[in-house]
């Protein structure tokens, strides 16, 4: 396994972001893939000590299934390049479900990060994790206290429709979606060994606030809830 193969790939197909480059140099694609599959391994082991509850979800799966293609579907990305310069995975038992929530890991040159979140695939269902986040607010304000990393994601301009600006948790209803996202510098990326150790940690610190989303999506809505959100749609 060789860091500086996958970054070093990666910025190379950044500076030439085309099909025949790529295929060109697909030789040095294939090695710096199966390094990355060997990091997955290292992740996978690292994750399920900090995180048993997921750990018999990821122990037993395929590490290639949780990497997306490095090529983008231009049906999707118009007037974009081809390929995306990266290596990322998300690690969790259904890498195209937003449910279990998982973990994710990028490795690129300049921009790698690993991390958790929740993303919702409908307005419903954003809708019902805001709801638990305003009924158990106290409990997530706390955790995110205590996470040295902090919330982000991409936030509304104003208040969804049917919430209250006045509300404690408004500035926490206002997200899109809600990640936390621990930027890895190239420096940081030397041994496995130390890499291992990061990854433990930091899924360790992480950890409560993935459980708590992951309650708030598995969630039922109350029958208060079920008008509400109706009349939101």
């Amino acid at each position: 396994m060789d860091f500086d193969r996958m970054l070093q790939y990666c910025a190379q197909l950044e500076a030439h972001n085309e099909r025949p480059w790529f295929h060109e140099n697909h030789k040095q694609y294939e090695a710096a893939r199966k390094d990355y599959l060997e990091l997955l391994e290292i992740t996978r082991f690292a994750i399920a000590e900090s995180a048993p509850q997921l750990a018999n979800d990821i122990l037993y799966g395929q590490a290639k299934d949780w990497m997306y293609r490095i090529a983008r579907d231009m049906r999707y990305h118009h007037n974009q390049p081809p390929y995306n310069p990266a290596f990322r995975a998300y690690i969790s038992p259904d890498r195209k479900s937003w449910l279990p929530i998982g973990y994710f890991l990028r490795i690129s040159h300049g921009s790698s990060y690993f991390g958790t979140g929740l993303w919702c695939e409908s307005t419903a269902d954003t809708n019902r994790i805001r709801d638990y986040i305003q009924e158990y607010f106290e409990e997530f304000d706390g955790l995110l206290q205590e996470c040295p990393i902090s919330l982000s994601g991409e936030q509304l301009k104003t208040m969804p429709k049917g919430y209250s600006a006045d509300h404690p948790a408004a500035h926490l209803v206002k997200y899109k979606y809600w990640e936390i996202i621990h930027p890895i510098p190239d420096s940081d990326l030397t041994t496995f060994a130390d890499f291992d150790q990061m990854i433990r940690t930091i899924t360790a610190q992480m950890e409560p606030v993935r459980l708590f989303l992951l309650k708030a999506a598995r969630s039922k809505p109350s029958q208060k809830q079920i008008y509400q959100t109706f009349y939101r749609l």
